[in-house]
């Protein structure tokens, strides 16, 4: 063994063999996958913020409506109680008979 690979505990390392322009296409090819692959998941993200965005939104309107309708109902059965009471406190008046003329 070398004398500084004892004193690092290391092995020296070996030439490599293969020609820099197989290494340079090697290495450009990877970075370029590498790069396309992350442009698509970064496109995949926006495209489920955006989706995640609408659906918030929408949620949002439709709770707001739903809210508003309750609401509406809410008073409109208020309203049905009065008439109804109303009706009752009214007193009959006489049915009128077929034929009858007053």
């Amino acid at each position: 063994m070398d004398a500084t690979a004892e004193l690092t505990g290391t092995q020296a390392r070996e030439e490599y063999t293969s020609r820099p322009g197989a290494l340079i296409w090697f290495f450009r090819k990877s970075r370029d996958l590498w790069k396309e692959k992350h442009q698509q998941l970064k496109a995949t993200v926006k495209g489920y913020k955006n989706q995640i965005a609408a659906v918030t939104k929408s949620r949002e309107q439709w709770r707001l409506k739903a809210e508003q309708l309750s609401e509406r109902v809410s008073a409109l059965e208020t309203e049905n109680r009065e008439l109804r009471a109303q009706a009752v406190a009214v007193p009959d008046k006489k049915k009128r008979t077929r034929g009858a003329v007053c």
